[in-house]
């Protein structure tokens, strides 16, 4: 049967975002450390800062994201992306990022440092909302990648992402084997040029992506 002139057709309603989880309260108050940034002696598109977590909030958070509906990624990947497969969680949650900025030292590490200061590309004004959550289980893994810089709107304001922020919940410290962060500075995979940053329980790890990321995989 045909459409009457009048019909109308319409997609179906999309359902409203999850509520973001319920993260574990960042105690003892952060920083416990004074927290001093390092440039990667190999490059300075590799900034890390040691004991950004102490290991009893490591340990509060490795709890809790057992508890959060982690999908494993397809080992087949779409057109164009580098094959993935790891545990993951994903939430656009700006107040916790806002967290994560202005109540961890981080914000002001990152304004005032005079080491690091001047590498962001413009003027820091905060975290990209979407967090991530990836988990490594024994054959696990992310193939050599490109991270993309991202255009957002905070506060009403046009921005547009630089840089790439990750948070090392375990380490060997606690039985975990492999799981570095390796870089290869001349956009090809090659043991003889990579730059391998070892996991440390706590550590932050902050890298340039967008036009200047380099070829990684974890």
């Amino acid at each position: 049967m045909a459409k009457s002139k009048s019909s109308k057709s319409s997609a179906p309603a999309q359902a409203p975002p999850p509520p973001p989880p319920s993260w574990p309260v960042f105690k003892p108050p952060l920083p416990v450390v004074e927290l001093y940034p390092e440039l990667h002696p190999a490059t300075s598109n590799i900034v890390l800062l040691s004991s950004f977590f102490p290991r009893s909030l490591c340990r509060d958070y490795v709890a809790f994201l057992k508890t959060l509906p982690l999908q494993t990624t397809p080992s087949r990947p779409k057109k164009g992306e580098a094959v993935r497969v790891n545990d993951r969680f994903q939430i656009d949650d700006p107040a916790f990022a806002l967290r994560l900025w202005e109540t961890t030292g981080l914000k002001e590490v990152v304004l005032e440092n005079e080491t690091i200061k001047d590498l962001w590309g413009g003027e820091p004004v905060g975290l990209n909302p979407n967090i991530r959550i990836y988990r490594y289980s024994k054959g696990q893994y992310f193939d050599c990648h490109y991270d993309d810089s991202n255009n957002l709107v905070l506060d009403s304001v046009p921005v547009k992402t630089t840089w790439t922020l990750l948070l090392y919940l375990t380490s060997s410290a606690e039985g975990c084997i492999g799981g570095e962060t390796v870089f290869y500075p001349h956009d090809r995979k090659s043991a003889a040029e990579e730059i391998a940053v070892s996991l440390e329980t706590g550590m932050l790890l902050l890298h340039k992506h967008g036009d200047d990321c380099l070829l990684k995989n974890q």
